[in-house]
């Protein structure tokens, strides 16, 4: 996977027009082609583990900034909530839904893979990550005005002390074409981390963000359950930001909706499991199609969704025992 993962980055790297590579490669973790190479590698998890399934891979675009406002150690501080929002959710055969769970993504460009780069900005966001008081409300607008419409106003619970090491990560990329003296791409250049002090830089060994996806799906302890919003505010929170802009069109970019959902593709197996996944969806390939930039979120929620058939409802009490080397 990490090769594919590569091969997608040079791809970002050569297309890239004017703005930040950051923003530019956030928008293209959104391009069909990696949410079919995602969708593979679950359905490649699950026929190590003998049970069928069909995985859909849905992206929601959100245009505007959640802007997040909060305490960390008594201090205000003010800053994005995060770049992406990852959900991965699991469907019996009837479409109901058996589990869900969710984890927040801030995306750097750094040179090296194991540590984040410092600025005004970075500061701000890992004061929010890593000391957020849980003990008072975390606020979010979605804007920077003053007058910003508020989305809500979220008191999480106290399953973490301070921060949100239970509900997020940092992505780490590239800030050239390679990992500064990776030459033989021992990194995924899509570098899924946690610092290893809040004092330093430096980050712990992480995983590549289809990896982390895994991670989530096997329920192994990566991403935080989204259960009923009345009585979690971090499930609330998540609700609002897959809902709040339904229906809305922007003024501009010819009247683009602000919140659409698309089947990005599908991907199912025969109930015996044959050899041949049958794919329903393009293969993976770099083209050269793009989006127009213009329509580049600044937050974004990429939905997984698994759906077993009837004779295979889950029992994960294994599942996460293989690994995918």
């Amino acid at each position: 996977m990490q090769y594919s993962d590569w091969q997608y980055w040079f791809w970002i790297k050569r297309l890239k027009k004017g703005r930040s590579l950051e923003r530019w490669a956030l928008r293209h973790l959104h391009q069909r082609d990696y949410l079919n190479l995602l969708a593979e590698r679950v359905i490649e998890f699950n026929r190590l583990n003998h049970r069928p399934c069909s995985v859909q891979v849905n992206s929601i675009w959100i245009d505007g900034t959640p802007q997040a406002t909060a305490k960390a150690r008594a201090k205000e501080i003010k800053c994005e909530l995060a770049d992406l929002l990852y959900i991965v959710e699991e469907l019996n055969h009837k479409g109901d839904r058996i589990c869900r769970k969710g984890i927040l993504l801030q995306g750097k460009n750094t040179v090296h893979p194991r540590k984040i780069d410092g600025g005004n900005s970075t500061r701000k966001e890992r004061a929010l990550f890593e000391k957020l008081d849980r003990r008072e409300e975390l606020t979010l607008k979605v804007g920077v005005s003053k007058t910003s419409r508020i989305i809500g106003n979220y008191l999480l619970d106290s399953s973490v002390k301070e921060g949100l090491s239970d509900c997020a990560r940092f992505l780490l990329m590239p800030k050239n074409r390679f990992w500064h003296l990776d030459i033989i791409f021992n990194w995924s250049p899509f570098h899924i981390t946690w610092p290893k002090r809040e004092t330093s830089n430096e980050m712990v060994v992480g995983q590549s963000l289809t990896e982390a996806i895994l991670e989530i799906y096997s329920g192994t302890g990566l991403g935080k359950e989204i259960i009923a919003p009345d009585i979690c505010d971090w499930s609330r929170m998540v609700l609002d930001l897959e809902n709040r802009y339904k229906g809305v069109e922007m003024k501009g970019y010819d009247r683009q909706k602000r919140h659409y959902s698309s089947d990005i593709c599908s991907f199912s197996i025969h109930n015996r499991f044959s050899k041949d996944v049958q794919i329903n969806a393009e293969s993976y390939g770099l083209n050269d199609d793009l989006i127009i930039f213009d329509t580049l979120p600044y937050i974004s929620i990429i939905k997984v969704s698994v759906q077993y058939p009837e004779q295979n409802e889950p029992n994960k009490d294994n599942l996460g025992q293989s690994k995918i080397k």
